[in-house]
């Protein structure tokens, strides 16, 4: 039900080009900034868009150490490491593929400072359901124009609970961090980040 509901929002999101809340907007980027570091258990459901696919899905975990600029993310066997400004992603029984973290969403929660003004980034909506902000955005990178909505839980504390991004192939990725096992600001070990 969850994917669903992702799916419906990222496809249709309420307000394509409403007024945004500058101050909620401003509550986000501040505490994506003030976060230094994330760690939490995640799923991740790959959609295809050929409709006879299955969809895929994953548990898997994700450090994010915005202070030393990096992030990783194990889903299944797979996983990427952005690191230096690279972004590695190693799939089961496939090529390693290599990408500018700057080309990638990615880059967006390695900036030093959070902006969503930034070029390349188009806000397009943020609205509030149920106790749940959804930021929507499209974020230019060589393989055109990319879709993505972050959400939100803002009460008690704000909590990043995860992201959808319609990726160049027109599949979408949704990964749910589950609030229950999600730590930020905590120290995470230099070799988590290590690709082998």
């Amino acid at each position: 039900m969850r994917i669903l509901f992702l799916f419906i929002l990222l496809i249709n999101p309420i307000c394509a080009k409403a007024n945004i809340d500058q101050k909620k907007l401003k509550i986000i980027e501040d505490f994506l900034s003030d976060m230094t570091s994330l760690e939490a258990d995640m799923t991740m459901d790959i959609i295809s868009e050929n409709e006879n696919t299955n969809p895929e899905h994953y548990l898997g975990k994700i450090w994010l150490d915005r202070k030393l600029g990096l992030l990783r993310i194990n889903y299944g066997k797979n996983f990427m490491v952005a690191k230096k400004g690279t972004l590695k992603v190693v799939q089961e029984n496939e090529k390693e593929q290599e990408y500018s973290t700057e080309d990638t969403p990615a880059g967006i929660l390695l900036q030093p400072k959070i902006d969503f003004e930034k070029e390349g980034i188009i806000v397009k909506s943020l609205t509030e359901v149920d106790d749940l902000i959804q930021l929507f955005l499209v974020y230019d990178s060589p393989a055109g124009s990319i879709p993505i909505t972050m959400y939100f839980r803002p009460k008690p504390v704000m909590v990043l609970m995860g992201w959808a991004i319609q990726n160049p192939n027109q599949s979408i990725t949704n990964v749910y961090l589950n609030p229950e096992k999600t730590h930020m600001s905590i120290k995470i070990d230099s070799s988590i980040f290590k690709i082998k």
